[in-house]
C-alpha cells in the first residue's frame, strides 16, 4: 500500500494537470481561427444610420434625392472602440449600377456627427454560390487600426474568383491581399 503523502501528491498532480489543460483548451480556443471566410455582413434598411449621414452618403455618392433612401441599404459594424461605428452602405439600385457594377461606400463616425469616408467601391453584385460578396475580417496584417478588415469576394467571367482584402490604412481602406480562384465549370452562379 503506498505512503498517504504520495497518493495525494498524484491527486494534486492530476487535478493541476486537468486544470492546466482546461484552461489551456479555453484560452487556445479563443485564440483560434475559426471564422477564416469572415463574418457575413448582414444589410438592412437605413432605419438605424443617423440622420446627417445619410443625407452626407446620398449627397457624396449619389444624384438621388433623399427620398431614394429606401432603394439604399446599411450594414453597421462595431468597432473595438464601443463609441464608433463602421457603416457600409449598399447602393444596388438600377438607377445606381453601371458596367463597372453596383457602388458599395463607408463611412466612420469621427465624432459628433462628423463621418469620414474610409471606401468606395463598384462592386459586381452577382457571386460564387457559397460566397459573401463582402466579409468582416480580424485585421491581422500587422496594423494597429480598431477597424476591421472587409474581404471582397468578386466572381469573373464565370470562372475565376478573385478575393480582395481591404484593410484601414491611414485612414482610408486599401487592397493589401488579392489572390484569384479556378472554379469549377460546373459552378452555377445566382
Amino acid at each position: 500500500m503506498p505512503d498517504d503523502k504520495i497518493v495525494r501528491l498524484v491527486r494534486y498532480f492530476h487535478l493541476s494537470l486537468g486544470l492546466f489543460l482546461l484552461i489551456s483548451v479555453l484560452f487556445l480556443n479563443g485564440c483560434s481561427n475559426t471564422n477564416a471566410n469572415g463574418v457575413k455582413i448582414r444589410w438592412s434598411n437605413t432605419e438605424k444610420v443617423p440622420a446627417s449621414l445619410m443625407r452626407l452618403a446620398i449627397a457624396d455618392n449619389t444624384s438621388l434625392s433623399s427620398t431614394a433612401r429606401t432603394s439604399i441599404q446599411v450594414s453597421e459594424v462595431g468597432l473595438k472602440d464601443q463609441d464608433n461605428r463602421l457603416y457600409l452602405f449598399n447602393y444596388n439600385d438600377s438607377r445606381l449600377c453601371g458596367r463597372l457594377g453596383c457602388l458599395y461606400t463607408g463611412y466612420i463616425n469621427k465624432g459628433k456627427n462628423k463621418f469620414t469616408r474610409v471606401i468606395n467601391l463598384y462592386l459586381q453584385p452577382k457571386k460564387a454560390p457559397g460566397e459573401n460578396l463582402i466579409s468582416i475580417k480580424p485585421n491581422n496584417f500587422g496594423s494597429t487600426s480598431n477597424i476591421p478588415c472587409l474581404d471582397i469576394q468578386q466572381l469573373n467571367d464565370n470562372r475565376t474568383l478573385q478575393k480582395i482584402t481591404y484593410c484601414d490604412e491611414g485612414g482610408y481602406y486599401q487592397a493589401v491581399e488579392n489572390s484569384f480562384l479556378k472554379l469549377p465549370t460546373s459552378t452555377n452562379t445566382k
